[in-house]
Formats: C-alpha cells, structure tokens, sequence
C-alpha cells in the first residue's frame, strides 16, 4: 500500500478495480489528489512491475489514442507519461546498483 493511503480508502480502490473501473477512473474520479501509480500500488501491490509489463500497458494506451476522444486522449496521455517517467526511474536505479556492483567487484 502506497504511504499515506488509509486502509479504508485502500479498500474502496480495490473494490472499484475489481468492478472492472480503470486505475485512472479510480484516481479521477475519487482519489484526485493521489497518483496514479499510489493507486495503481494501492490495488495490485508493492509496485514492482516488470519492464514487460510496463511496455505492455505503453502499447495498450497507444492503441487506444487513435479511437479516444479528446478529454480520454488527454487522460490517456497522462498516464503514458507517469508510465514513461517509471520506466525512465527504474532504469537510472538500475544503473546505480550495476555501477556500485562494479566498484565493488573491482575492490
């Protein structure tokens, strides 16, 4: 569960994810003032997603712009760019730990 998030209020967004609601809807229309990956950590765990995983929701969105009408192409957009910016945190991490991995192994 994402830092700051009541259990009540955890328990409402998984309820709305398993009424087949959107991670976006639920953020919109109920949880504004969170993220969109707080909620997305709140319904399907601690947040460690695949990179695979990631590319997939990527192509599913970008599927869904060309039929999107403008307020869900500018919602679609959104959640492209938080997808993009985790992907883009993941992969500097990575690079330090790999980084701190070589220094240690030349010790």
């Amino acid at each position: 569960m994402a830092e700051g998030i009541t259990k009540v209020d955890a328990s409402k967004m998984k309820a709305l994810a398993k009424e087949g609601k959107r991670i976006s809807v639920i953020r919109k229309d109920y949880f504004p003032k969170l993220s969109y990956f707080d909620v997305y950590v709140t319904v399907y765990g601690s947040g460690g997603r695949s990179a695979m995983g990631v590319k997939r929701m990527i192509t599913t969105r970008l599927a869904a712009l060309a039929s999107a009408k403008k307020a869900e192409r500018e919602e679609l957009a959104e959640e492209l760019q938080e997808l993009v910016m985790h992907l883009y945190k993941n992969h500097k991490s990575n690079h330090e730990k790999l980084t701190q991995i070589r220094q240690a192994l030349a010790e």
